[in-house]
Order: C-alpha cells, then sequence, then structure tokens
C-alpha cells in the first residue's frame, strides 16, 4: 500500500498516538475523511467538464478524422515501398525506387528486383556457410637450431 510496508505504517502509528491525544484522532480522522472526499469530487466535477468542452469543440470527430487520415497515407507509403534483399539476406523497404532507375519500365524495374531478392536470398545461404567456416591456418615454418 503506497510502498509502505507493515512495520513502517505500525511506527507512523506509534508516532501519531504519542503526539496527538487519542480522544482528538476522531475529529482528525473525520476531517481527512472530508479532504479526500472534496478532493475527489471536485477533480470529477472538472473532468466532466473538461469533456463536455471536448463534445462542444468537436475534438472526437477531430481526433478520428486526423486518424483516419493517418491511417490512409500509411497504406499509400506501404503500397509504394518496394522490399529489396541485400546480399546478406536482409530485407529493406525502399521508397520510389523508380526514381533510381528511370530508364526502366515499371514491370521492367519490378522483374529486375525479383530477380536480384532471389540471387541475394540464395546468396545469403551461401554467405552464412562461409561464414561459418574457421580461416585455414598457415602451419609455423621457423627454422629450429
Amino acid at each position: 500500500m503506497f510502498g509502505f510496508s507493515l512495520a513502517e505504517l505500525l511506527v507512523v502509528c506509534v508516532i501519531i498516538l504519542i503526539f496527538i491525544k487519542p480522544k482528538d484522532l476522531p475529529e482528525i480522522a473525520h476531517f481527512l475523511g472530508k479532504v479526500f472526499y472534496r478532493g475527489k469530487r471536485f477533480f470529477g466535477e472538472l473532468k466532466k467538464q473538461f469533456r463536455e468542452v471536448e463534445q462542444d469543440l468537436g475534438l472526437e470527430e477531430i481526433k478520428q478524422e486526423i486518424n483516419r487520415g493517418m491511417a490512409e497515407e500509411k497504406a499509400k507509403l506501404e503500397d509504394e515501398m518496394t522490399v529489396i534483399v541485400d546480399m546478406y539476406g536482409n530485407e529493406h523497404h525502399v521508397g520510389n525506387v523508380h526514381a533510381i532507375r528511370s530508364d526502366l519500365t515499371k514491370e521492367q524495374l519490378e522483374e529486375e528486383v525479383k530477380k536480384l531478392n532471389q540471387e541475394n536470398s540464395t546468396d545469403k545461404k551461401i554467405n552464412s556457410f562461409t561464414a561459418n567456416q574457421k580461416p585455414i591456418q598457415k602451419p609455423d615454418i621457423s627454422e629450429s637450431d
């Protein structure tokens, strides 16, 4: 509870009993209860007023429209993205590849990307095989007398 252990709570209770008379405890508890109740009610009313202002300004509709627009733009970007596989087999999402190779038509470019991706995918298997091999050590040929 609030990061206090039971021992700490007992120490606080003992200190309270030492400095506050037992007959004053109900008055203090009643006062603290009122303060907490009023604070809770105040913040509840404040939240209610914020919701009313949000509805009056139409912020919920604006928020939904912004989210819808962002989703549409994200979908457009994903449609324009081209997946390219490098020689290590890692996939990269690249936009506007057509601007890089403007000499090719869209179909030719797609075919070349597919061909290169296929080559790089098979190269990954070869590269991973050679990367796992240890280099050959040359024998130490030193003259010993």
